[in-house]
């Protein structure tokens, strides 16, 4: 006889010729014993009637104290989990309009005293010319002068109106713009725009003089084209509902994020018969 078994034999008090039925009943009897009586070890009486009777003889953990271990954790890591899904959320929230807002090949503003007729014939005449621009953005921006006597003037304008144009054209988000004599002599005043001399003469465009709209370049004092009037370009002056009694400059801001369809959206608006 091994000696672990003559220990559990011991633990219930049987001898080694004990049968199935009197360790059944021995057990039985110990594990009512031990209801009152607290100095009896059920788990050393447990592990011996298993033995004896070739059952399973693992150490079962009691539930309790398994669910306070796992609950002392989650306590323990709960901030960590929340910071964690803070910072998911954050990077969610960031990712998300990257990905699905993308921004535009090529932007066209019209500041200006000016109303939408909500048509799309600008973009789809670009469209159908620029395979590889797939997003044309195309924005009205109002504003106006407070009256005909001071509408040339920077002073004239509501101070919403300034602020919003001075942001657009420094962060580059004005590319091509299409406005009034007001807006154009505002933007000029702060040097925004690019001369249009080297892209006209790239592309061999002829503008009838009349409708040439020149500036002082500020560093040489020379005179160069800055604008085009094209109220006599239907497909860009019909865009908006206006007032005819002022002209309709296009001029290019020098701080555009997408030069090179800027340039052939310019050729190819500029060069409608």
């Amino acid at each position: 006889m091994d000696d672990l078994r003559k220990k559990y034999l011991e633990i219930l008090g049987l001898d080694e010729n004990c049968t199935e039925t009197e360790i059944n009943k021995k057990y039985d009897y110990i594990c009512m014993r031990a209801r009152n009586d607290k100095s009896i070890d059920i788990d050393e009486a447990t592990k011996a009637y298993k033995y004896l009777l070739n059952l399973n003889i693992e150490d079962t953990k009691p539930v309790k104290p398994v669910v306070e271990k796992y609950r002392k954790a989650w306590f323990k890591h709960i901030g960590t989990v929340a910071i964690i899904l803070i910072i998911f959320a954050t990077v969610l929230a960031i990712a998300v309009p990257m990905v699905t807002n993308k921004d535009p090949d090529l932007t066209i503003s019209y500041v200006g005293p000016y109303t939408a007729k909500n048509n799309k014939d600008i973009e789809n005449y670009l469209y159908d010319r620029m395979p590889d621009v797939k997003n044309i953005l195309m924005e009205i921006i109002y504003a106006t002068a407070a009256g005909n006597d001071t509408r040339y003037k920077e002073d004239s304008y509501d101070a919403s109106s300034v602020e919003k144009l001075s942001l657009l054209l420094v962060s580059g988000d004005l590319e091509i713009i299409i406005c009034d004599d007001a807006v154009y002599r505002y933007i000029l005043s702060y040097n925004y725009l690019l001369e249009l001399d080297d892209i006209l003469n790239e592309y061999g465009i002829n503008i009838d003089q009349k409708n040439i709209v020149y500036g002082i370049k500020p560093s040489t004092g020379e005179k160069v084209i800055y604008g085009i009037n094209i109220q006599d370009n239907d497909l860009l002056s019909e865009h908006v509902y206006i007032n005819e009694e002022f002209p309709m400059i296009l001029c290019i801001s020098n701080e555009s994020s997408n030069f090179d369809n800027v340039k052939e959206a310019v050729r190819l608006l500029l060069s409608i018969e």
